[in-house]
């Protein structure tokens, strides 16, 4: 009888056991995070001026869209948000891939100009226009030629500090530095221009 008894107690704690290991699955698998998945991903059509871009702050750069599984951060809210407030030429953004998700969010690629990020940010709800964490920028407006003084129309130029620095002092551009991305360098030394008028 105590036999019997010791058994029944042994399988009782063994379905016990087992009972609440099934509910600890069922609770894990009912409360594990969702993420979401990309539905397209393309490269965009609109014309590269279109695509140039400033960062809003109000999202942070990723690895791949923020909400996919090991998206990882790139660059802070607070971090694109100094940027944003900043006139250097070197953060003007590209966009050059937009992606959407099943849950209808946009995410664009971008890349700074000088390539130090590169990255997906949220981008709103529709491709209608840019939202979220990026907004359309003009990189460069080209000003009046009669904002130019008579001597400065009328003047020639020499360059001050000839050499092969690509800081905006001794070398030629193809167009203002960092207004266009991937369009570089017009003349890349300028040594052998020392003496000459422009």
């Amino acid at each position: 009888m105590r036999f019997d008894l010791k058994r029944s107690l042994f399988l009782s704690v063994a379905a016990l056991g087992f009972v609440a290991a099934a509910g600890m699955a069922n609770s894990q698998t009912a409360s594990a995070k969702t993420y979401a998945r990309v539905t397209s991903n393309s490269k965009m059509a609109m014309l590269p001026q279109d695509r140039n871009v400033t960062f809003t702050g109000n999202n942070a750069l990723y690895t791949k869209a923020g909400t996919l599984r090991g998206a990882r951060v790139v660059a802070s809210k607070a971090t694109l948000s100094s940027f944003s407030n900043v006139s250097s030429s070197t953060h003007n953004v590209r966009a050059y891939r937009i992606a959407t998700t099943n849950r209808g969010s946009i995410y664009y690629k971008v890349v700074t100009y000088d390539g130090s990020y590169r990255g997906w940010i949220y981008g709103g709800k529709t491709d209608s226009d840019f939202n979220g964490g990026v907004q359309q920028y003009r990189t460069f407006t080209n000003q009046a030629f009669s904002t130019l003084t008579t001597a400065q129309q009328n003047g020639t130029y020499k360059i001050t500090t000839p050499g092969t620095a690509n800081d905006g002092t001794q070398v030629t551009y193809k167009s203002p530095a960092y207004t266009n991305y991937k369009v570089g360098r017009a003349i890349t030394d300028s040594s052998p221009y020392a003496n000459t008028q422009f």
